[in-house]
């Protein structure tokens, strides 16, 4: 063997040599690309999961709180509407006070006293009492129990108030009995009638003329 095939030869053992390792290192290479590539794909499920699961539980704790206060106003207006008669009670004893000089004694002031101290506590929790008399009659927050004629333009208005309604917050918890006008209704015979009624002087005395004029 001359020298230049050995040359050769040495020269041809690193490209064989690299090659392969070059083809391990490229093929590691995309393997690990390929397992980095699915550990952010379940990196990003898992982020998205993990939103899904907070937003539930702010959604579910947000829920909790409303069904709460939801209860809480619906047990505080059920306490309410049973102390709305008492309410009514002392308005009633109040309205037929038979003096003021009564006033002077201490009980009855007593008694007024618990009265608005009664009413201003049930009205600091958002007690309100609803507007009747002189407004338009509004079936939801009215009940008409008595009607009354009335002029043409006080038809549908409240009269009177039989019995305070009440809200609580903005839902109603009582409404309120009223009395309502009923515009009167002029038949259209009458309205015939009244001009025959004006010319009933004039052909009723040619008759008794005559008659006066008999011998």
């Amino acid at each position: 063997m001359t020298e230049k095939e050995a040359q050769s030869a040495e020269n041809l053992v690193p490209e064989q040599v690299e090659a392969p390792a070059a083809e391990a290192v490229a093929e590691e290479t995309e393997a690990l690309r390929r397992e980095l590539e699915e550990e952010r794909k379940k990196s990003a499920e898992y982020y998205d999961q993990w939103l899904r699961s907070v937003a539930e539980l702010r959604n579910y704790k947000k829920r909790v709180e409303q069904e709460r206060e939801q209860m809480a106003q619906e047990a505080a207006s059920s306490l309410v509407l049973r102390l709305l008669p008492i309410l009514d009670d002392f308005e009633r004893a109040l309205a037929v006070l038979p003096d003021e000089k009564l006033l002077r004694f201490s009980w009855i002031e007593g008694v007024v006293l618990i009265y608005r101290r009664l009413q201003a506590v049930l009205e600091q929790h958002g007690l309100r009492a609803i507007e009747a008399v002189g407004k338009p009659f509004d079936p939801y927050f009215h009940e008409a129990v008595l009607f009354e004629e009335v002029p043409a333009e006080q038809d549908g208005l409240v009269l009177a108030e039989l019995q305070k309604g009440y809200k609580w917050g903005e839902r109603l918890l009582r409404p309120a009995l009223v009395k309502v006008g009923k515009g009167r209704v002029t038949p259209p015979e009458a309205a015939q009638e009244a001009p025959a009624q004006a010319e009933s002087p004039t052909t009723e005395g040619e008759p008794q003329e005559k008659f006066e004029g008999a011998p």
